[in-house]
């Protein structure tokens, strides 16, 4: 009976005993990768809990700010020139705004994904809805524009009343869902 010369043994051994290391990694797998995968759930799941936070911290301020804006007396405007780049300036604040709704609204879909479900979807709905309901009025209050003060301080005190509203909406639905992480998402 002919083995073959040493390193075709040798070859042969060594393919067996990679086989064998195969096969116990197979085995394992699923003890390696599933807390690799809740891992990175838990990060998404941070990161978007995150997203939400920033973007209430950001509606804050741009709220706040339109709000002066839109409120400033005649007298009190003093540059002209200067009063219409803070106004272009908030339109452009209140354009990345929107983005970033949007694109919470795209992570939240991509959530599936990950395996991840919110406990109470209609909550993080809301609370998109909310946002995207005060940027498109504090859009409108933006797009009567700078110029001709005069003639639209009636209709600036109405939109002050409506994002005032829209405000309180956002907040309202933020506070609902302010929980601890573990009551957020299931597996």
């Amino acid at each position: 009976m002919d083995w073959g010369n040493g390193s075709d043994l040798i070859s042969a051994a060594c393919n067996a005993v990679m086989a064998g290391v195969a096969v116990y990694a197979a085995a394992n797998a699923k003890d390696w990768l599933s807390p690799k995968l809740n891992e990175r759930k838990f990060k998404f799941a941070d990161e978007l809990i995150d997203q939400f936070c920033k973007l209430q911290q950001e509606s804050f301020y741009l709220h706040s700010d339109v709000k002066q804006l839109i409120n400033t007396e005649p007298d009190e405007q003093h540059d002209e020139a200067k009063f219409s780049l803070l106004w272009e300036e908030l339109l452009q604040r209140e354009t990345t705004y929107r983005k970033n709704i949007i694109n919470l609204r795209t992570a939240m879909e991509r959530m599936d994904l990950w395996g991840l479900q919110p406990i109470n979807g209609r909550h993080f709905i809301k609370i998109i809805e909310s946002h995207l309901s005060l940027t498109y009025t504090i859009r409108d209050a933006l797009s009567v524009g700078s110029e001709e003060i005069f003639l639209k301080l009636p209709v600036c005190f109405d939109f002050d009343i409506r994002i005032s509203e829209k405000y309180r909406t956002v907040r309202a639905s933020h506070n609902n869902i302010i929980k601890h992480y573990s009551e957020l998402f299931t597996d």
